[in-house]
This record gives structure tokens, C-alpha cells and sequence, in this order.
């Protein structure tokens, strides 16, 4: 499992280029033109975007990776809040990215893609359809939890913008207190972490 980080500029959030035959790519919250650049400069095809959520700093680079010919996937929760000022642009006065949703993911359903095994966990809190991604190889068993704004390294997602809640997002954390430590945790924002250290230091973690 290749796993590329590409860095944020501005609002942007952390992104990820995953590819395992070095041809195809997952894209999940592509927060900009980097993401492109990024994908051109490796000679990588993306065939599908996964969304943590639909808030404009992990989305601004959506519609360069759709118009390469990737399919746009997202919770079917968080489906219905695209286009919607739950988006932020119009708060934080920042673009409005306009993509077309493919496909809508359900809790727990599981695809393969792009020769991953792709895991769908809905973690609302930070809003109503955000959802954390666990990406699996199948040949080498390498795994990876791809958290969006639900997990940091050391905190958390805010709860008080549009469909936010902290009661679900303390439902949500719950849950991901009961995978694997070892789980590599790659967030929207800030460094990686583990699960293992994340109950260990987390302090919002604490009193689950």
C-alpha cells in the first residue's frame, strides 16, 4: 500500500493519494490543486474520491479529481448537506466547490477499489455524515484508518457548526476506541497517530 500525504495550503485539510499498482489511485479529501499536480507528476489515474465529509477546506479539490474521471463517494448521510451552507465556503468566504455525487456509501457496507478493501464507518459528530474509511491490502495486510475531522492526533472534530453534535461524536470516538491499537490513524488535520496512542494521550478520549 503506497500511501502519499500531500500537504494543505490555506483552510485545506490533509489529503491522500493511495494507489497499490501504481497506475490507480484513491483520492480522499482532496482540499486542492496539489492533489492534481500531485496525481499528474506520478502518472497516477484517480478512479474514486472518498469524503470524509463534505466541509469546503476537504473539498476544494474535488472537482479537478472528478474531471479526470473519478467517481465521488460519500456517506448517504452526508449526501444531502453537499450544496448546502453546511458546506462553510460562505462562512469562512472561501470558494464553493461544485462536484456531482456518484455513489453513497451506507454504515459498515465494505467495496473493493482499486484493489483495496474499503471499510465504511459512519462517525457522525463533527457533522451528521462524517465517516472514517479503513483501507486494507488485501496481499500484504497492511491497514490504514483514514479519520477526516472525527479523530486528531491529541483531539477531535468541533461539534458547532452545521449538523455538528457532540453526544454523536462522543458515540463515534466510543466506537473507534474499540479497533485494532496497531491501526495506523491518518487524520484530516494535523499529524498521524495510532489508535493505541490516541487512548493513551487523547484527552477527550479519557472518559468514553
Amino acid at each position: 500500500m503506497q500511501i502519499q500525504k500531500v500537504f494543505p495550503r490555506g483552510f485545506g485539510a490533509n489529503s491522500y493519494i493511495l494507489t497499490k499498482d501504481g497506475k490507480t489511485a484513491l483520492v480522499i479529501d482532496p482540499s486542492g490543486s496539489q492533489v492534481k499536480s500531485a496525481l499528474i507528476e506520478r502518472e497516477l489515474t484517480p478512479a474514486y474520491v472518498l469524503l470524509t465529509h463534505c466541509h469546503f477546506d476537504h473539498t476544494v479539490g474535488v472537482p479537478a479529481v472528478q474531471d479526470m474521471g473519478a467517481k465521488v463517494c460519500l456517506s448517504k448521510q452526508e449526501a444531502s448537506l453537499v450544496g448546502t451552507p453546511a458546506v462553510l465556503s460562505s462562512l469562512f468566504r472561501a470558494p464553493d466547490p461544485e462536484y456531482t455525487v456518484d455513489e453513497k456509501f451506507v454504515n459498515g457496507e465494505e467495496r473493493e477499489l482499486c484493489g483495496f478493501k474499503v471499510q465504511i464507518f459512519l462517525t457522525a459528530g463533527h457533522t451528521k455524515g462524517s465517516a472514517c474509511y479503513l483501507i486494507t491490502d488485501p496481499d500484504s495486510g497492511e491497514r490504514a484508518l483514514f479519520t477526516g475531522d472525527t479523530l486528531f492526533e491529541n483531539s477531535i472534530g468541533r461539534t458547532d457548526f452545521p449538523s455538528g453534535d457532540i453526544g454523536e461524536l462522543r458515540e463515534s470516538l466510543r466506537f473507534l476506541t474499540t479497533l485494532d491499537e496497531s491501526l495506523p490513524v491518518y487524520a484530516g488535520h494535523g499529524d498521524d497517530t495510532t489508535i493505541e496512542k490516541e487512548k493513551r494521550y487523547n484527552p477527550f478520549l479519557q472518559d468514553l
